[in-house]
């Protein structure tokens, strides 16, 4: 700062009673030692929650996509949700082996750099209509059309309309519980998901991803669509 802005800021302060101008210089008074006082609290319980929730991973586990000798350096991707390692393939994370792994083994790795390459998946809510599918209506075409706009996706079912709704469609659920948290926690890991649910829970669904994205710096897509 200036000296004439250090000079303006001192002056709203005197304003607001935190510092008293005394012998020629300014110092604190009651009300601003207390001021100061809580405001290093508030500071204190900041950095302490800010420092809780800065976990560093110095080890991870990872799938091995190849063949991996120890103290080599791989390379660490998402794949279906999980994360896997490739010896010698370049990488925005990398790491380096604790141990051989053969291909499909699960492998330790170290010294980990970077931040893995991660886009969230996308959601599509299949709303069913109260009264469930129609006979017209129970093709699997519409949800065949749905799922090719998605890459991979899995499957969840909400409620018992869910369930019935998805066996008619000739559609295998992955997700039957905790639906909702499993399904958002699945697109933050890069997994499309298709929720089939009764049409009065999808305001509950839009919440809990909404809610989700209020957290996240890239935010899950999601979309609405009826089904029957």
């Amino acid at each position: 700062m200036t000296v004439q802005g250090a000079s303006e800021y001192a002056h709203g302060l005197e304003a607001d009673g935190l510092l008293a101008l005394s012998g020629g210089e300014y110092r604190a008074t009651k009300k601003g030692v207390e001021f100061l006082h809580d405001r290093l609290h508030e500071l204190r319980d900041f950095v302490d929650r800010a420092g809780k929730e800065m976990a560093f991973v110095e080890t991870t586990a990872a799938f091995a996509r190849t063949a991996i000798s120890k103290g080599a350096r791989v390379g660490l991707f998402m794949e279906d949700g999980f994360l896997v390692a490739y010896g010698g393939r370049s990488s925005p994370s990398s790491g380096v082996a604790v141990r051989d792994a053969a291909k499909g083994d699960v492998v330790a790795v170290r010294d980990l750099e970077g931040i893995v390459a991660l886009r969230p998946g996308r959601i599509v809510i299949a709303r069913i209509r109260p009264g469930g599918l129609s006979r017209k209506s129970a093709t699997p075409a519409a949800p065949k059309r749905i799922m090719r706009r998605l890459r991979n996706p899995i499957v969840a079912a909400m409620d018992v309309v869910g369930h019935v709704a998805a066996k008619e469609l000739g559609l295998t659920p992955r997700i039957e519980f905790g639906v909702l948290p499993a399904s958002v926690e699945a697109a933050e890991l890069g997994l499309d998901v298709m929720l089939v649910l009764p049409e009065e829970r999808a305001a509950e669904a839009i919440r809990a991803i909404e809610e989700a994205n209020k957290k996240l710096e890239d935010q899950i897509p999601f979309e609405s669509v009826t089904l029957g």
